[in-house]
């Protein structure tokens, strides 16, 4: 079958929450829980830990139901099989300190999260994906993009941020550097 992508819509909330119930996680069990979340929560990270799975995941559906938690999904036969999680670099209230430096008075687009099926993985589904959001950013009027890759070779569990070759190949360019994260910047104007 083929898969489409597309921008996260409120039809599809229960697909996309459905990638999050059938995924396993073995590589962090703790991320079962997430439903993509984190980074839009306000809430410091003791009471962030105390949040349940069906907390993050009813505040999910609620968020993708206003359309307020924006992104890509990856649909084939009915299901999400993939997801990034793109939006405004405003909308992401735990990372508003690190990234003031970079939104100044732009209009700024961030990918922060993919979660690809098992199956799916390694076949170019990120990349389509990612391409999809700078393809979303360009049509927005979005200034530019960024992207806080994880430069650490042996950490597959931060590939979640998407990796430095992915975002080089899309034409970002790395912008600054605190180890292990990495500022990646692409201007869309």
């Amino acid at each position: 079958m083929s898969i489409e992508i597309r921008a996260l819509g409120p039809a599809d909330a229960m697909l996309f929450v459905g990638l999050f119930d059938a995924m396993a996680f073995d590589h962090a069990r703790e991320w079962k829980s997430c439903y993509c979340r984190y980074y839009q929560t306000a809430c410091d990270f003791d009471a962030w830990i105390k949040r349940t799975g069906a907390e993050n995941r009813d505040d999910a559906l609620n968020a993708i139901r206003a359309q307020t938690m924006h992104g890509y999904v990856a649909i084939e036969d009915d299901r999400c099989v993939g997801w990034v999680n793109a939006g405004d670099c405003l909308d992401y209230v735990r990372l508003h300190d690190e990234l003031s430096g970079y939104v100044g008075s732009g209009k700024i687009g961030l990918t922060i999260c993919f979660v690809i099926e098992p199956s799916h993985r390694n076949k170019g589904l990120a990349r389509a994906l990612l391409q999809a959001a700078i393809d979303g950013f360009r049509s927005q009027g979005y200034d530019a993009a960024i992207a806080l890759p994880v430069d650490r070779p042996m950490a597959d569990e931060r590939r979640y941020r998407g990796t430095m070759n992915m975002y080089r190949e899309a034409g970002y360019i790395e912008s600054e550097r605190h180890d292990p994260v990495v500022v990646m910047r692409l201007e869309l104007k």
